[in-house]
């Protein structure tokens, strides 16, 4: 975010809100005070929602975690959305990671699909040409890391990953999901925006073959 960076050598007199006011950081972003710094506790996870039924509904790479498309040719016998709302009107800095959990849509009868984690962002420095050293902001999905957060300075986005191995590898009712905000410094320099990650999955129902008859047996 490049607004109210300090430039070295030069002065600029704005007139703002005392609230509005923040230190800067060498090259990165204003230091603003987050609402509670405890990890998770600006985590607000919704219900599960389950849909039987109905056309194959993914997440895609779109501006709102609210759009939802049919997937060409395929059909869900049951479908489940899971949003966690990350508290978008605050900074996130180095130690205030998102640290929780999704459940595991796992259903007795069913196969898995599809499944698609997305999170809604704003403000990565990774392209910015301010970025000396680049914002990293690492997702963990599961065991192990699935990717950073791509952006630039100032923008809104949704990166999505397809997460279905890593649902069908998992054993617990739950699966692990991280960002570590910032993770190449131990101090305040990069911030973010997160506004809320959302998990879905498709469902297909296992049908066991018929058992067939007997034949009698004739001597």
């Amino acid at each position: 975010m490049t607004t109210f960076r300090s430039i070295l050598g030069s002065i600029v007199c704005i007139s703002l809100p005392i609230v509005s006011i923040g230190i800067a950081n060498a090259g990165g972003d204003v230091a603003k005070p987050f609402k509670d710094s405890t990890n998770n506790s600006a985590v607000k996870r919704s219900a599960m929602t389950i849909e039987r039924g109905n056309a194959e509904k993914n997440l895609t790479e779109s501006f709102s975690l609210s759009s939802r498309l049919p997937a060409p040719g395929g059909r869900c016998d049951l479908s489940t959305r899971q949003v966690m709302n990350l508290d978008p009107g605050n900074y996130r800095w180095h130690d205030e990671d998102v640290n929780d959990t999704f459940a595991d849509p796992d259903f007795p009868g069913y196969a898995l699909k599809s499944a698609r984690l997305c999170i809604k962002y704003n403000d990565v420095d990774l392209t910015s040409y301010r970025a000396y050293t680049p914002e990293l902001n690492v997702v963990q999905f599961g065991s192990s890391t699935i990717g950073i957060l791509p952006g630039e300075n100032g923008k809104t986005l949704t990166k999505c990953w397809n997460v279905k191995p890593r649902l069908q590898k998992n054993t617990r009712a739950n699966i692990p999901f991280i960002v570590n905000i910032d993770a190449a410094h131990d101090f305040k320099h990069w911030a973010v925006y997160l506004h809320q990650a959302a998990l879905s999955t498709c469902h297909t129902r296992t049908i066991s073959p018929p058992w067939l008859p007997i034949p009698p047996i004739r001597y």
